[in-house]
């Protein structure tokens, strides 16, 4: 198969998409603070060192700032997102349960609140 039949292919599944009209004026910021969060923490792993081909650290201070680089970001997002502080502490504390109960479930080999593959998940 060649590139330009995998190229109309492409096209096909994008003609069933709409663009343009994708992100919603009032989720731009969301959308911005969000890519910036991905951005700073390909960064933070740029500044660690994880490439084989170029293992060199940067210097902790310049590591420490990727990363509030990403804190930085986060905040905007929670803030642009309207919930509270204490929503975000909240659910964060439901899902740590959830994940200590998974962590656990896990070491006794059951694995059964991993739906992926399962008919209906993605």
């Amino acid at each position: 198969m060649g590139m330009d039949q995998l190229l109309s292919m492409q096209k096909q599944l994008m003609d069933k998409v709409p663009h343009g009209h994708v992100i919603k004026p009032e989720h731009q910021g969301l959308v911005v603070a969000a890519c910036g969060v991905i951005e700073e923490a390909v960064e933070y792993l740029n500044a660690i060192g994880f490439k084989s081909w170029r293992p060199n650290p940067l210097s902790r201070e310049e590591q420490l700032e990727e990363l509030v680089d990403q804190f930085f970001f986060w905040m905007e997002e929670v803030i642009l997102s309207g919930f509270t502080w204490e929503e975000v502490e909240a659910e964060y504390r439901r899902k740590h349960a959830v994940n200590l109960k998974r962590y656990e479930d896990a070491k006794k080999g059951d694995f059964g609140w991993d739906t992926r593959g399962k008919k209906g998940s993605l």
